[in-house]
This record gives C-alpha cells, sequence and structure tokens, in this order.
C-alpha cells in the first residue's frame, strides 16, 4: 500500500462528505431509518451499561468470537460540566483456545479535581515476534513456523491524576506485568535477544505522569489539546537482572470543521527506553487497536518509536428531528492516514511505515461510540471492534 495513495483517499473522502453533508439527500433518509435501530442497553439513572457481542478480526488474533460492553456513569450526576466516567471491557476467545480479557477505565471525580485512569489486560494465545528492529519485520513472513509462539500475559497500570488548575494535572503511575513465552518456533530459538534475556519477564514500574489538557471531553472531543506523558523506572524482579527507564510523550489536538461532530484530530507519539537490560517484551511496539491500526502489535519493536495519525470524524445529520430535539444521527465514520518507525535511537530513525484505513461509528451515549474499523498497513491488515475512540 503505497502513502501516497492512502492520502489521497484520505483528502478524496474528507472533501466529498464535506461536500455533501448537508444535502438533503436519500442518504439522510437512509440515516434516519438506520437511527431507528435499538441496540440492548441496560440503565439505572446516570448509570448505563451497552453490551455487544460480535465475531472480530485483527492481526494479533485472527478471528475471535468477543463480547464486552462499555459502562458510563457520573461520580456526581447533577454536575452538568462533569465528563462521563467510563469503564469500556471485552472477553475474547477463539476456537484455537485463545483468550483476551481487557478492562479499561476512566473515571472523573468531584469537580474534576482527581481523575483515575488504567487498564487490566490478561492475555493467553498465540503470540507472534519477528525479532527487535525494522529490518526483521520486513524480512521475515509471518507464520507458524517462522513467528508464532505461546505467551501469557498480564498487564495492569493505573494513573491517580490531580488537578492542579489551568489545565494541569500530576499524579504518580504504577504499571506491573508478567510475560511468559513457550513453544518457541525456530527462528525465534535462535534470535539474539531471546537467547540473551530468556522468555519469562515479570516488571513493576513507578513513576510520574503529567498532563495539559484542555479537551471539551477527554474520550472523544471536538476541540482543544493534551499534553501529556509518563516517566517511569522498571526493575524485573524475578529470574533477571533488567533495569531500564521509560519516558512516554503524547500530543492530541482537535479541530471542528465547520460544525459540531466533524472533527480533524491528530496525534504524535513517542516512547523512549533507556538501561543496559530492556527485556524485548518490553520494548515499544507500533501497533494495535488505538494506535497504527492494521498492523500486528509487536511486529515492529525497538528501544525507540514514532507515530503520527491523522483522523476525520464525521457523524451524519438526519433529516427529521429526532427525540432530543435536535439532527443528530447516531451513526457516523471516520477515515485516518498515520505513519511509524521504530529504531535504538530516534535520530536513527529512517523507516517510516505507511498506515491509513476507515471506520464505522455508532453512539451509544452521547460522544460515546461502537467503533469498526479496518485498517491497511505494509505488508498488513487489520479490523477491530471496540470502544471509544482511538485518540
Amino acid at each position: 500500500m503505497d502513502f501516497r495513495r492512502l492520502f489521497t483517499v484520505f483528502i478524496l473522502a474528507f472533501f466529498v462528505f464535506n461536500a455533501s453533508g448537508q444535502k438533503d439527500s436519500v442518504s439522510k433518509k437512509l440515516i434516519d431509518n438506520l437511527d431507528t435501530l435499538r441496540f440492548a442497553k441496560v440503565s439505572f439513572g446516570s448509570f448505563k451499561i451497552a453490551p455487544y457481542i460480535a465475531p472480530i478480526y485483527s492481526p494479533e488474533t485472527s478471528f475471535m468470537l468477543s463480547g464486552g460492553g462499555l459502562i458510563s456513569f457520573k461520580v456526581q450526576k447533577h454536575d452538568k460540566k462533569l465528563n462521563y466516567s467510563s469503564i469500556p471491557f471485552s472477553f475474547g476467545y477463539s476456537i484455537s483456545g485463545a483468550l483476551d480479557v481487557v478492562f479499561n477505565h476512566e473515571v472523573f471525580w468531584v469537580e474534576d479535581r482527581m481523575r483515575l485512569i488504567g487498564e487490566f489486560q490478561y492475555k493467553h494465545r498465540t503470540d507472534n515476534y519477528w525479532g527487535v528492529g525494522y529490518d526483521d519485520g520486513i524480512a521475515i513472513d509471518k507464520s507458524d513456523s517462522t513467528t508464532a509462539y505461546q505467551r501469557t500475559y498480564f498487564k495492569f497500570k493505573q494513573r491517580v491524576m490531580f488537578n492542579l488548575g489551568s489545565s494541569l494535572f500530576l499524579g504518580p503511575v504504577v504499571d506491573f506485568n508478567i510475560s511468559k513465552a513457550n513453544e518457541l518456533n525456530p527462528i525465534m530459538v535462535n534470535d539474539p535477544h531471546v537467547v540473551e534475556q530468556g522468555t519469562d519477564f515479570s516488571s513493576m514500574g513507578f513513576g510520574v505522569a503529567f498532563e495539559h489538557d484542555s479537551r471539551d471531553f477527554p474520550s472523544n472531543a471536538y476541540k482543544g489539546w493534551y499534553l501529556g506523558g509518563t516517566i517511569a523506572y522498571y526493575n524485573d524482579w524475578i529470574e533477571s537482572d533488567a533495569r531500564y527507564f521509560r519516558t512516554e510523550i503524547t500530543y492530541k489536538q482537535y479541530l471542528t470543521i465547520r460544525r459540531k461532530r466533524r472533527v480533524l484530530a491528530w496525534q504524535v507519539k513517542t516512547i523512549m527506553s533507556a538501561g543496559d537490560f530492556i527485556p524485548w517484551a518490553d520494548m515499544a511496539m507500533i501497533g494495535g487497536k488505538d494506535d497504527l491500526r492494521g498492523y500486528t502489535l509487536g511486529r515492529f519493536r525497538d528501544k525507540e518509536l514514532v507515530t503520527a495519525v491523522m483522523e476525520y470524524r464525521h457523524m451524519f445529520k438526519r433529516k427529521r428531528v429526532n427525540k432530543k430535539g435536535n439532527y443528530n444521527s447516531r451513526w457516523g465514520y471516520v477515515a485516518w492516514i498515520g505513519t511509524g518507525s521504530v529504531a535504538p535511537k530516534i535520530i536513527e530513525m529512517k523507516n517510516w511505515l505507511p498506515n491509513g484505513g476507515a471506520g464505522i461509528r455508532f453512539e451509544v451515549r452521547d460522544r460515546m461510540n461502537i467503533r469498526v474499523d479496518a485498517g491497511i498497513g505494509k505488508k498488513e491488515h487489520g479490523f477491530y471492534v471496540t470502544f471509544k475512540e482511538a485518540f
């Protein structure tokens, strides 16, 4: 997939929908009909659960039956300025015995004086390892005999952010993960990083997180910008002597295009690691559902990473007024382009991976969407079903 072709498709999609968005057309009548569809949900005042079950495909898991939902609520339900807290969760299982369990949470406390942001993951499945660096990710083809191995992975990460005023937040971060690999393929058995470091890692990281957040709605912003990051020290405390520092910095910005619910968003992210022993399982990785969608997470990994994504988000307008008294449809779409690279040092990056794709959105609660994305990368593609925007 040529990067210039991806960029052309992105620009054409933007202008075609921008030009036709306000016309009274067959498409608006179709949107009105689609809006009559109802999805299951359970409500208790401001507390709502929107469940789902669907077959999914991603580069990491291939085909899998996934079920989950989005829990949304307000800690202080009468505070109109306080954002809704959200807990998206999913359980995935495949006939091959793969199991994925994911819980994320973003909880806004009274008057947004404190935020709890975290994730929990448990994965037991076939994973893939190409090696460290760009060259191995390109040269080695994905197969059972070249990249596949069995991995059990557990991760818990938590940030507690305190509002210092003027959109500034500061707080501690803890990150604990366990990774165990077995049933290695012949190429992996002889990989120099695996031979030197082994296959089992247990890492605990402590550090500090900072944020400047002027977004109007963090889960799905229409305007504003975000600059945040973490600096943490990791210590592998079982059967290894790993010691390393990891710095992550992310910048996001959102621009409304002519009206609300049409947004141009972009994100730039970098990860930098420094230390004498950085486990291959903990290195910075490109891919997954929230980054360069379409690439298998971990195909390209190294000590340092840079990614950049630009995404156009468009929620449709209805022909007729809805039950809330406006013309907002619950349906929409996105299109994105992106690129990224990995290397031992940022200044050594020279091979930039192209990425692009498109997706469908369905709003289950004000500004909280189910998203279905299809992404394309170099020699790869992926399909994802999940909640909330990628960034």
